[in-house]
């Protein structure tokens, strides 16, 4: 039973808190949605503790990307009917990645923490069957960061070397993709628990970075000097020179995160290295549209499944404590409400 009221989280300084309001109403081209899992994300809680760099809606309602049943469609709406089990954009404008403006969820405009969300037909995008909500909920934001990281689109990762920076939900996703596509994976944490863990995954070599300073080094050693071809880049400004260092001629260092506000190293030395190696620094955007699809595609022909990559599950009404447990830095991968 669809109710005229409904419960969300909205950000109430540096926490979230659970508020009653009047359920959203679906235009001609809009669907109501009935959210049944969230997967927080960096995002989510960077918003609340002050490190998210660009602008975020004042008490806006948090959450980035869901999985959900439509329950109710617009008389427009031709592609999708009651029943149907969704995703979207975590941008809603993203739809060629043309577009000069952004409606990013739980950032410029609500988010996905809500019983109810009315979403712009455009933008939704029907998930897996074999999926569960839980796992449906990582598609739209970690999942397609991972396959946009890895170039999943255009490259054949058989027989390549990949480094994967950190344990977090993207890398963990891009960890699943790049064994399952045939690649050697090394990937980094602080914890040796946590190596231990992505090596049940399928890593080949892990470094514990907060143990070895220089584990550039150690990657290039590893690799006979010759260096990686792709890095799904986590650290931002202070770890972006030792992951070009890491790359072999002609690689990619594929930039993800921005989980440091301080810069190290020296530019020049990293023109250098750009000149030198002839390799590239592409800043992942998430995706459009037609990857979100093609990523989906991918899970369903493939039949892959991420339980691996969640950590943990909340209920909806522990949405305040799946927060703080994500912001502690335990969570081996992905933290997810479910509802």
């Amino acid at each position: 039973m669809v109710t005229n009221t409904h419960k969300v989280f909205r950000r109430d300084g540096a926490t979230i808190r659970s508020h009653i309001e009047p359920r959203p109403l679906h235009g001609p081209s809009e669907v109501l949605v009935k959210v049944r899992a969230v997967s927080l994300n960096w995002k989510d809680v960077a918003v609340l503790d002050g490190r998210f760099p660009f602008p975020a809606l004042e008490n806006g309602i948090s959450g980035t990307e869901f999985a959900g049943e439509v329950v109710s469609v617009g008389n427009k709406v031709k592609s999708f009917t009651e029943g149907d089990r969704v995703t979207s954009l975590i941008d809603l404008d993203a739809i060629t990645g043309r577009e000069k403006t952004v409606q990013g969820l739980g950032q410029n405009i609500d988010g996905t923490l809500a019983e109810y969300l009315v979403m712009p037909a455009e933008s939704l995008v029907k998930i897996p069957d074999h999926l569960t909500w839980p796992e449906a909920s990582m598609i739209a934001c970690a999942g397609l960061t991972a396959w946009s990281a890895l170039n999943m689109k255009s490259s054949n990762l058989c027989g390549k070397t990949v480094l994967i920076e950190g344990t977090g939900g993207v890398s963990l996703i891009a960890l699943i993709l790049a064994v399952r596509a045939g690649a050697y994976v090394i990937i980094t944490s602080s914890s040796d628990d946590k190596l231990e863990k992505a090596r049940i995954l399928g890593a080949s070599h892990t470094i514990n970075y907060a143990k070895h300073s220089d584990w550039e080094n150690e990657v290039l050693e590893h690799t006979g000097g010759l260096g990686v071809d792709i890095v799904v880049e986590q650290g931002g400004a202070a770890t972006l020179l030792k992951s070009v260092s890491t790359v072999k001629k002609g690689g990619q260092v594929s930039q993800v995160g921005l989980l440091t506000a301080n810069s190290e190293g020296d530019f020049v030395l990293l023109v250098q290295h750009l000149i030198i190696k002839a390799c590239r620094i592409v800043g992942i955007q998430v995706g459009t549209k037609v990857d979100l699809e093609d990523f989906v595609e991918l899970l369903r022909v493939t039949r892959l499944g991420l339980l691996p990559v969640i950590d943990r599950i909340f209920e909806f009404e522990q949405a305040p404590e799946a927060c703080a447990y994500l912001q502690s830095g335990k969570a081996f991968g992905k933290v997810v409400v479910q509802f």
